[in-house]
């Protein structure tokens, strides 16, 4: 092969290289930014549920820029016009206000009221674990509206997914259940 040929190759694997790496850590920023968040307003110091344009912030990430804004906030539209001074806790540790971080920690290490077995690492490809919320109510962390999830997570008990489904229907259908240990 002529030299021509082995430097046009050259810059050709550069060029990718180039691309697969700035892909990265565009990759990177739209997975700390994605997902919903939860953040205490500056304005009136409660929390409120946001979402960062996680696209956007790949995006400008993948060029060697840092912009991220709100796409949505559970203030808006009224306080669509805020100064998104949220933003500053959120880009310091993203995974501290992120919904599935906060849930994973405090599902961490717990076991289910109902069969006592250690509550499995939250996975999106598994079905979710759930809770007893303080009203006794089984429902799944998902279900709990974002902006609640603290409070509703001080006061509740971890439930395993399998005890949250029978639960549920014992809780449903009691007359048709048998529960022979609890005959005796």
């Amino acid at each position: 092969m002529a030299p021509e040929m082995y430097s046009l190759i050259a810059v050709f694997v550069a060029a990718v290289a180039f691309v697969v790496y700035r892909s990265l850590i565009g990759a990177h920023e739209y997975r700390k930014f994605h997902g919903t968040m939860l953040v205490n307003c500056p304005e009136n110091q409660q929390t409120v549920a946001v979402d960062v344009a996680s696209a956007r912030a790949a995006l400008t990430a993948m060029f060697g820029k840092e912009y991220v804004e709100l796409n949505q906030c559970t203030r808006w539209p009224e306080k669509e016009d805020c100064d998104q001074g949220c933003l500053r806790d959120i880009q310091a540790a993203p995974e501290q206000h992120s919904v599935w971080g906060i849930a994973t920690r405090w599902y961490e290490g717990r076991t289910c009221v109902y069969c006592h077995r250690t509550i499995a690492p939250l996975s999106h490809l598994d079905h979710p674990p759930a809770l007893i919320s303080f009203d006794g109510k089984i429902v799944e962390w998902k279900g709990v509206q974002p902006e609640r999830l603290p409070d509703t997570l001080s006061a509740a008990q971890p439930v395993c997914w399998n005890c949250s489904v029978i639960e549920g229907f014992r809780r449903e259908h009691p007359e048709l259940v048998t529960d022979r240990c609890r005959e005796h």
